[in-house]
């Protein structure tokens, strides 16, 4: 594995080795089952405590606003769905004994939990008033949907939207995992630098939006 913390916290962090959360979508083609198994094997020797969070909101709402019919997105959103919940299952018995100290979660599952909530209303106010934070976020829309759209073609509002939820869903994960979910500390763990991780965790970061003092984020990616 390669492994690269962002800034000298994280690289604390890290070393404490409390808590790592893996985030895994249904648009994600990076995380495939063998990919995932190896991550988590890294994961569960160096954590007390992993858990994985796959991303379930707003997908049947993102599906209609880029020309499903209502019956059509579910289903499709069901497929997804199962296909991303495959993975995960098919790395956890990859992983063999050692899965029973991963967690695995829908995002949706923590929309009414309490430290969620905070976590979100407290990400929604810097977003209104930090113009740096809702570019890169607004940034991070854009590409999600030029991944999905006909070459030059605008996206309507509706996808707009539906991109800005997918994304401010995610957001609280990578600023107080600690909060969320009960744990000492927390690494935010991705295969690659996200435009927020990349924000957020920059030591020269001035933003209103500052990640949790036991918040880290680090690259965790397989060497193929």
């Amino acid at each position: 594995m390669d492994v690269l913390p962002l800034g000298t916290r994280s690289e604390g962090i890290l070393r404490r080795g409390d808590h790592a959360l893996f985030g895994v979508s249904t648009g994600n083609s990076y995380f495939t089952r063998q990919r995932l198994a190896r991550a988590l094997a890294w994961a569960v020797d160096r954590f007390t405590v992993v858990d994985v969070v796959h991303a379930d909101v707003a997908l049947e709402a993102a599906l209609e606003a880029f020309g499903y019919e209502r019956p059509a997105a579910r289903r499709s959103a069901a497929k997804q769905l199962r296909g991303v919940r495959r993975r995960i299952g098919g790395a956890l018995e990859d992983l063999g004994p050692a899965a029973t100290r991963v967690r695995v979660q829908p995002l949706s599952a923590f929309l009414e939990q309490p430290g969620y909530r905070e976590v979100r209303a407290r990400a929604g106010s810097a977003l209104r008033t930090d113009m740096e934070l809702r570019s890169v976020r607004d940034g991070m829309a854009h590409q999600f949907l030029t991944q999905r759209l006909q070459p030059g073609a605008l996206p309507s509002p509706a996808q707009v939207q539906a991109a800005l939820d997918y994304i401010d869903a995610e957001l609280p994960f990578f600023v107080d995992t600690p909060r969320i979910l009960d744990v000492a500390s927390s690494v935010h763990c991705y295969h690659t630098v996200l435009a927020l991780g990349r924000l957020l965790f920059s030591e020269r970061s001035t933003g209103l939006l500052r990640p949790a003092d036991a918040q880290g984020y680090s690259i965790v990616a397989c060497r193929d």
